[in-house]
């Protein structure tokens, strides 16, 4: 039997996402497709223009409707909230702190953090980190986000009680008329179906 030709599932993610668990799974289920990844700060765009299939992708605690607009061309299946995050100078009171609350730095130079709705700035974020490693204020971001981006010279804990200021999410999003098994698949995969199951035995008849 002849084999068929290796296929690739393009996937794009935002910084501080860790998806390659469900890459891996993939690529072990999913005859004769592997993972063509990569991180952006932008996975949307590249999904609205058809240059990936799947973006792994950080919205604001609302709809997609926070990012943009009534996005009605896309789908989006929610994976899990992000936990916030505070990043202070090395030598801050933080270092010795499993976590802290908003009224511990509220006396704090904030350098960035997210709006009210959880829309996040990353260019601010990375543009804070520097100013914060030179010994300036704070940054309030995704607790992930900050591990993905952090700076030397800083250290970050989880954050409580941030008033004011938005949670984040991560979720799946893929667009309508891309919606094919192998998008199913994966998204199968990271919500947490078995080998074996229902979906990815169809993809196995597939080769």
């Amino acid at each position: 039997m002849l084999s068929m030709p290796q296929q690739f599932l393009r996937i794009i993610y935002s910084p501080g996402v860790q998806p390659d668990k469900w890459f891996t799974r993939f690529d072990e289920r999913i005859p004769n497709w592997k993972v063509a990844s990569a991180q952006v700060d932008d996975p949307l765009k590249y999904i609205r223009a058809g240059a990936a299939d799947v973006a792994i992708v950080r919205l604001a605690g609302g709809d997609l409707g926070g990012v943009g607009g009534k996005e009605s061309d896309l789908h989006e299946v929610r994976l899990y909230e992000e936990q916030l995050g505070v990043a202070a100078p090395k030598d801050h009171p933080l270092k010795v702190m499993e976590s802290a609350t908003f009224a511990e730095i509220e006396d704090e130079i904030i350098n960035a953090a997210p709006d009210a709705a959880g829309n996040v700035d990353l260019s601010a974020v990375r543009e804070g980190l520097q100013v914060v490693a030179a010994n300036v204020g704070v940054v309030i971001a995704p607790r992930p986000l900050l591990r993905a981006v952090n700076q030397s010279g800083v250290v970050h804990r989880d954050l409580f009680d941030a008033h004011g200021v938005g949670g984040s999410r991560v979720a799946l999003v893929w667009r309508k008329d891309r919606d094919t098994d192998e998008v199913q698949d994966f998204v199968g995969i990271c919500k947490g179906r078995k080998a074996g199951s229902t979906r990815q035995s169809g993809s196995s008849a597939r080769k």
